[in-house]
């Protein structure tokens, strides 16, 4: 198979040429997660094709870097699954499961939410976090869709960004159970699908359209 066609076959951004036929994968790591055999796996890869090392990127995944076209294949075969099998980007803390701040299981969400986004078709792209408590880690508050967990249950935020035009995100719902939480983004996300400009992401969108009608789309139709 040429370098080319391979590289279609893999999800979008999985693999990046770096130039002078040098690529960089990026390892499937859902929610920054990575089982005891795939750090073997990634390990012995980096050693076996002499590599410089991986990266931990602010996404939650790990890069491989300096792969030589020659041997592009072969560490593809040898990884698996690369790249990201979701749509939208979901960011989590480790919440309850392995910090002690964490009031609210923010992992079991992301997965949860992740799949969700999945179903849905959006203008633009969508990043979203789950944090389990309110120290944000996950960085909730700047991000399209956010969730933080507290003791009585999830905040629900919409139309946070974090690029060069910093947005903090709305408070659309507090005290939410996980399935209300992903009831109101739904609902959130479909007046977005419905009103939003292509390629406009949500703080953009709220902005232009005032949070008071996303917050009427969600609790009042």
């Amino acid at each position: 198979m040429s370098t080319d066609k391979l590289i279609a076959s893999l999800p979008a951004g999985a693999c990046r040429s770096r130039g002078e036929g040098i690529y960089s994968i990026m390892a499937r790591t859902p929610l920054g997660d990575v089982s005891a055999e795939k750090l073997n796996i990634i390990n012995s890869v980096v050693q076996d094709f002499h590599l410089p090392g991986v990266r931990v990127t602010g996404r939650q995944r790990v890069q491989l870097l300096g792969i030589k076209e020659e041997d592009l294949q072969a560490v593809v075969e040898r990884l698996g699954q690369v790249g990201e099998v979701c749509k939208y980007f979901v960011q989590a803390c480790v919440g309850n499961t392995a910090c002690r701040f964490g009031m609210q299981n923010s992992l079991a969400m992301g997965a949860d939410l992740e799949a969700f986004l999945n179903t849905t078709n959006l203008p633009a792209k969508l990043k979203s976090g789950v944090s389990g408590c309110s120290m944000s880690c996950a960085e909730s508050y700047v991000r399209d869709v956010g969730m933080v967990g507290k003791k009585s249950g999830w905040t629900i935020l919409f139309g946070g960004n974090a690029g060069k035009q910093v947005r903090k995100a709305d408070v659309l719902a507090e005290s939410v159970s996980a399935e209300e939480g992903l009831k109101i983004i739904g609902k959130a996300l479909d007046f977005y699908s419905e009103n939003a400009k292509k390629k406009e992401r949500t703080a953009r969108f709220v902005e232009r359209v005032g949070f008071e009608a996303v917050r009427k789309a969600v609790f009042d139709r």
